[in-house]
């Protein structure tokens, strides 16, 4: 082959290579849609969802403009107070009403406060420190009849939280309202009702609580956490309570014998439990770790006879962890 032909099939050869290639690439796929986001979704009264958004993206707006955080880089949402002003009003109202001087009105603020419950938290932290003396007094007391103070990490914010691996993003998220694709069907959830939105499996629920001698003596307080049927619950309680009832006697979580027994199976000065208002105690003592049999908030208790709450000093303090079950 002379080397003017071999110059030319090259030619050649390369041309059909370039035209194949032109030929025979694919068409643009059209993009990928992301499947459904799986959620744990905790409504402002306590109910769990468990079930899918078909949100690709969070639009969050902050002092410092408007991000777009996609899904799948979304671990968290917690929903601010600010986001239901109904709410925020109320609070701020019965808080400002707590040093009227009208008596009627002082009364009224406190019981709104109470049935508010965690919600009015920060604020009446803030209102103990007061210099109002009625102020502080009504709100150091409602402090106290909550009997057990939630980890603060789960206490609602003041804005919309977006928490990312990297870092939490606080403004105010454009949604109205939020659609949840269930086993059940899809419900539709204002975002004023929605206090907490997990992203992925199903989350881990972890809260630091304090029992109180004076608060729990005989009587069992909820806590704010809520099970269900098939759900872990592990706990674990430290410190000493007393009673002058008792003798003075230090008493730990285990409960002592000196005294008798509350019940069969429980001695005096156990930490107790309960799921739901009317659910069986049962002693969770320094350790428990067992499957839930029920759905209902969590309730903790000590085991002595109510009376003895006057004269109460000394606390426990209890780790709960949830593990929810596989759905």
């Amino acid at each position: 082959m002379t080397t003017m032909t071999r110059a030319l099939t090259i030619a050649l050869l390369a041309a059909s290579c370039i035209s194949a290639a032109a030929v025979e690439k694919p068409a643009s796929s059209p993009p990928a849609t992301s499947a459904a986001a799986g959620a744990q979704f905790t409504l402002r009264d306590g109910t769990i969802i468990i079930g899918r958004t078909e949100l690709k993206a969070i639009e969050v707006i902050t002092a410092y403009g408007t991000l777009s955080v996609p899904i799948t880089d979304v671990m968290k949402v917690r929903v601010g107070k600010k986001s239901d002003r109904d709410l925020k009003a109320k609070i701020d109202r019965a808080i400002s009403d707590l040093g009227s001087k009208d008596f009627a009105a002082r009364d009224q603020a406190t019981t709104d406060l109470a049935k508010l419950g965690r919600l009015a938290y920060t604020e009446l932290r803030k209102a103990a420190n007061s210099d109002d003396l009625e102020v502080k007094e009504r709100a150091t007391k409602l402090l106290d009849d909550m009997g057990v103070v939630e980890d603060e990490a789960d206490i609602p914010p003041e804005n919309d939280e977006v928490v990312t691996p990297t870092f939490i993003i606080a403004g105010t998220i454009k949604l109205d309202t939020l659609s949840i694709s269930t086993k059940f069907g899809t419900l539709k959830v204002a975002k004023k009702d929605l206090a907490k939105m997990s992203v992925g499996e199903a989350e881990q629920v972890t809260r630091a609580v304090s029992v109180p001698a004076k608060a729990t003596a005989g009587k069992m307080v909820a806590t704010g956490i809520r099970v269900k049927r098939g759900d872990r619950l592990a706990v674990t309680a430290q410190g000493s309570v007393n009673y002058r009832n008792y003798g003075g006697t230090q008493f730990s979580p285990e409960g002592s014998s000196n005294y008798g027994n509350w019940n069969e199976n429980i001695m005096i000065g156990a930490l107790i439990g309960r799921i739901g208002a009317s659910g069986s105690v049962f002693k969770v003592g320094e350790r428990y770790n067992d499957k839930i049999e029920a759905d209902g908030e969590l309730h903790l208790g000590i085991a002595a006879v109510e009376s003895a709450g006057n004269y109460g000093n000394g606390e426990y303090k209890v780790r709960v962890q949830i593990q929810p079950a596989a759905q």
